[in-house]
């Protein structure tokens, strides 16, 4: 089984963020050598588990686009590959593709492409998109539609292992809840938000107990979820990469993201680094600053 701590592109789709956060203006070729897991030729996309890449980045599965589609003509999972991968600001591509053999996948190996491939990673001061999710209630409900309140919303599944992974979200999640409670500034005017990424298993029954266990006011702090492909892309828009294992496993990574009370982000945090003060101090400037 893999773990949710094996591979780095499980934690941030780390082509995206290289490509994103470089300033050289220059484009850069790099040479990859690895194993083709799926293929996409609609969305122009290829799923690659591969070596080192020198002075770049460690072994590991990525999905990456492709601008010329014929790239992609012939190619199947099992194929063997060299390719030439592009980065430039804000991008990267595979601009050569070249079949050296075939080989067996592993047996815990991904068949089919992260929904993170090719989305636009949001960034402070965009808006939150506007996506129907399904509430504990079973009731529909807008991303959008915390408006005129300050909102919080990070991305868990309530059978989540590992205590310092979507547990940790928990308790932090009520420890803001207690404090913005208890801050007459903030009474009133914040909303949590948890969006499960497991609707096979997190139905509204299974998220309305899970919001009794950890002390969810539910005029505050409420649990969601909708379709698996709607929720991967929509973690995905914040940086979450959702990776679904064979034998179930759900593998991701963290962000938490504050929302001010016109809907937008006002800022983003990366893994479980962060404080409930912390979260609460920027739900109160984005209060105050109405």
């Amino acid at each position: 089984m893999v773990t949710m701590h094996r591979c780095a592109w499980r934690l941030l789709a780390a082509i995206a963020f290289a490509a994103s956060c470089s300033r050289a203006p220059e484009v850069k070729a790099y040479q990859l050598q690895g194993q083709v897991l799926a293929v996409r030729p609609d969305t122009s996309e290829i799923l690659v588990k591969h070596e080192d890449i020198p002075q770049f980045m460690p072994a590991m599965t990525m999905p990456y686009k492709v601008k010329d589609a014929r790239l992609l003509e012939g190619r199947a999972p099992g194929d063997l590959i060299t390719a030439t991968l592009m980065v430039a600001p804000g991008e990267a591509w595979l601009s050569a593709i070249t079949r050296t053999g075939s080989a067996p996948l592993p047996e815990d190996a991904p068949t089919r492409i992260p929904a993170a491939a090719g989305v636009v990673l949001l960034e402070p001061g965009d808006a939150v998109p506007e996506t129907t999710l399904t509430d504990q209630d079973g009731t529909s409900i807008s991303l959008g539609g915390a408006r005129g309140s300050a909102l919080v919303i990070s991305f868990i599944y309530t059978r989540c292992p590992l205590p310092q992974f979507c547990p940790l979200v928990d308790r932090r999640f009520a420890e803001i809840q207690k404090l913005a409670a208890a801050d007459p500034a903030l009474r009133g005017k914040v909303r949590l938000l948890s969006i499960s990424f497991d609707p096979a298993t997190d139905r509204a029954a299974v998220l309305r107990a899970h919001a009794a266990r950890v002390g969810a006011d539910p005029a505050v702090w409420r649990f969601a979820t909708a379709e698996e492909e709607t929720v991967d892309r929509l973690a995905a828009t914040f940086g979450v990469n959702v990776i679904r294992e064979a034998d179930g496993t759900i593998t991701h990574n963290l962000r938490t993201a504050v929302v001010d009370p016109r809907g937008r982000i006002v800022a983003l945090h990366d893994g479980n680094d962060w404080t409930a003060p912390t979260i609460v101090d920027e739900l109160k400037a984005s209060v105050l600053a109405r």
